[in-house]
């Protein structure tokens, strides 16, 4: 049975990774915010932190070498005058002309935000009306349709974006589509923004086909854009900077950090996996090679850094161990800081297929306090002569990086227990398991948990079948097993099936129990029925009882037992913390788990299966469209502090991301 379910979690992961086009997902982290400055403000389309809605129809990215295949799509690429010569386009196409057949909520769509939702953060420091501009390219009467919507609310004034003029060419255009004018009656697209803020503007397919190079918002109605428009203004950088100069010229060969060996290296992948760095409380220098693998010839070598405003780091490229150059980016005024001047450049550099380029770095320091982790994303081998283009390619330096801002970790003394369910009707055990035990090996509070155990549901409910109750009982021990050993840390403990393993549950409690002392308590967290608990603590020296604090935040599970009431957990003697419901922000929709699942390590892809394992559940339907870890917030409310330390007591989706997120670019 373990070989068939093992199966069936590899075969259920490839099925959901490999159906990822590489060009529908998002370009930029999900922290870039488009900046509005006096009433104006201007984003590329391609610039979508996410996609919604989109089984049906998806937008996808088209630029110079990136094309996608996905049904059917008749016309050419146009990315020739596209701003940033990139646009999206919705695929497939199956409407081009009138004569095929319209089909409503596939092909066409009259209700705004039904299909193909495209979304952006822009912060709006000046509220009121903005006017919306679009630039499109149409070929006919059936691809020249959208609609914009403001934070998830579609308003009439936004519905029914309009071309008519300007086919076969990039054209901005700002009119609605009326019963009385089917090409659109100008200043009638607009939303009417009534607060300052980050806001999610967002757009949604009208006809399929239809290819989107960029919008403005603007105050001014007697505003027309002209060629490409305005300037897009960010807080936060691109996702990738090297991606964008790499591409600057045709015939560049790339290496990025990507393909440079990280294992004793030295080196750790920082931002989401965007640069290599060194962390110089560990060492002050690295070194990498990695071989080049394009023909032989001469190239510009351009060595892509990243400027520090806490050093000079230093950089030495090596050819087959001869020494090529070094280089040094200057001191920056920002936190980090890309663009031509963090960019080193040797001109006609022979090289031949197999030749091994190697990156030796050092950390810098401006005052010996604070150290730079000598930061670099890849080089990149241009035509003899275009090294110099490569590195001038235009580049807002100015834009700060959004820095994973993670919760404090400041654990109480004492240990942790975890009594979970999962064999009942209520799946989401597997996403809280998988998110507890990563989080708790992220934090380096492995050594802590001295018993996990799972489907403590000891009477099963009419709801859930006897087969699917087993099946349950698998998939939360392979959860269990799966995450310890792939997360590591977690060797000494033995994982406990509570229903089908019930004395041997009970006794590993109970000695966790009498193992309690003042300087030593057990804190337990109750994720499921309180029975086990209640068997442990009878079973336990009642004098241990005082040191024992069992922390709640669902009267669900507290109402739930069979056996013990909650009330008969508190006449134990045991303190009662108790923590709002966590579901409230950590049971959120499915979209907000992608970072996980579209993410490099193979850990965080398999914390994000389980979660999607409970969200296709076939016993209940509240789990739907959602990605669910609730019971995690208890572990995180006691890694943060509990209620001896003011813990998070309503921990976010964005506090989990950033424990694991530092972990995982600091190993």
């Amino acid at each position: 049975m373990k070989i068939k379910l093992v199966s069936f979690l590899l075969i259920t992961l490839s099925v959901i990774l490999n159906a990822q086009s590489p060009f529908n997902k998002p370009i930029v982290d999900e922290n870039v915010i488009f900046q509005e400055n006096n009433g104006m403000v201007a984003v590329e389309a391609e610039y979508f932190n996410k996609q919604s809605n989109s089984e049906i129809r998806q937008w996808f990215i088209s630029s110079k070498g990136i094309a996608s295949n996905v049904g059917r799509d008749e016309d050419e690429q146009h990315h020739e005058g596209a701003s940033n010569n990139t646009y999206i386009e919705i695929l497939p196409d199956t409407r081009v002309t009138h004569a095929d057949n319209l089909i409503q909520g596939e092909n066409f769509s009259n209700k705004a935000g039904e299909l193909g939702v495209l979304h952006y953060k822009v912060r709006i420091n000046n509220t009121g009306r903005y006017y919306v501009w679009v630039r499109a390219f149409s070929t006919g009467s059936e691809d020249n349709g959208i609609h914009v919507g403001l934070n998830g609310e579609w308003p009439e004034h936004g519905q029914r974006m309009q071309w008519c003029e300007g086919k076969n060419k990039w054209t901005w255009e700002s009119k609605q589509r009326t019963k009385e004018e089917h090409c659109g009656v100008p200043k009638q697209i607009y939303l009417d923004i009534k607060k300052a803020g980050i806001h999610d503007i967002q757009f949604s397919m009208r006809e399929d086909g239809f290819e989107f190079d960029k919008f403005i918002l603007t105050k001014d109605s007697t505003y027309i854009p002209k060629n490409e428009g305005l300037k897009v203004t960010t807080l936060w950088p691109l996702q990738s900077y090297y991606k964008q100069i790499s591409a600057s010229v045709i015939d560049n060969k790339t290496l990025p950090i990507d393909d440079f060996p990280i294992k004793g290296t030295g080196f750790y992948k920082h931002a989401g996996g965007k640069w290599l760095g060194i962390n110089p409380n560990k060492q002050k220098e690295a070194q990498t090679t990695t071989p080049f693998t394009f023909k032989n010839g001469n190239y510009d070598l351009v060595f892509v850094a990243v400027g520090e405003n806490d050093g000079q780091s230093e950089f030495e490229i090596h050819i087959n161990n001869k020494k090529l150059g070094t280089f040094k980016p200057p001191l920056s005024k920002e936190v980090f800081e890309e663009g031509e001047n963090n960019n080193g450049l040797w001109k006609n550099v022979k090289l031949k297929k197999g030749d091994k380029i190697t990156v030796v770095a050092k950390v810098g320091s401006a005052d010996g306090k604070e150290w730079a982790r000598a930061r670099w994303s890849g080089i990149i081998f241009s035509p003899v002569g275009k090294g110099k283009d490569v590195i001038k390619t235009p580049f807002d330096g100015a834009l700060k990086v959004v820095q994973n801002k993670a919760p404090v970790i400041k654990a109480p003394k004492g240990r942790i227990a975890v009594v979970a369910d999962g064999n009942s009707p209520d799946p989401d055990d597997l996403g809280g398991t998988a998110i507890s035990l990563a989080l708790l090996r992220a934090t380096g509070l492995e050594g802590k948990l001295v018993h996990y155990s799972h489907s403590c549901d000891i009477v099963r409910v009419n709801r859930i079948s006897e087969k699917a109750e087993i099946e349950r009982h698998a998939l939360m021990q392979s959860v269990c097993d799966v995450t310890a050993r792939r997360w590591g840390g977690f060797d000494g403990l033995k994982f406990l099936d509570a229903k089908w393993q019930i004395d041997e549950t009970i006794k590993d409690l109970a000695k966790a129990i009498n193992a309690s002392t003042a300087e030593n308590p057990l804190w337990i967290i109750e994720a499921g029925e309180p029975d086990i608990i209640g068997f442990a603590l009878n079973a336990s020296s009642k004098d241990k009882h005082k040191y024992v604090k069992v922390i709640t935040h669902h009267p669900a599970n507290d109402d739930a037992g069979d056996f013990y009431t909650w009330q008969q957990i508190l006449d134990f003697g045991v303190e009662e913390v108790r923590i709002p419901d966590q579901n409230i922000k950590l049971k959120v929709n499915l979209e907000e788990w992608n970072w996980a699942r579209d993410h490099k390590d193979p850990r965080l892809q398999q914390v994000w299966l389980y979660g999607k394992l409970a969200e296709v559940d076939d016993v209940v339907r509240f789990q739907k469209g959602k990605w669910d870890c609730s019971d995690a917030g208890m572990v995180l409310y006691w890694i943060t502090g509990a209620n001896i330390k003011n813990g998070l007591e309503q921990g976010t989706v964005a506090d989990v991301k950033a424990i694991l997120l530092n972990f995982i670019n600091n190993k």
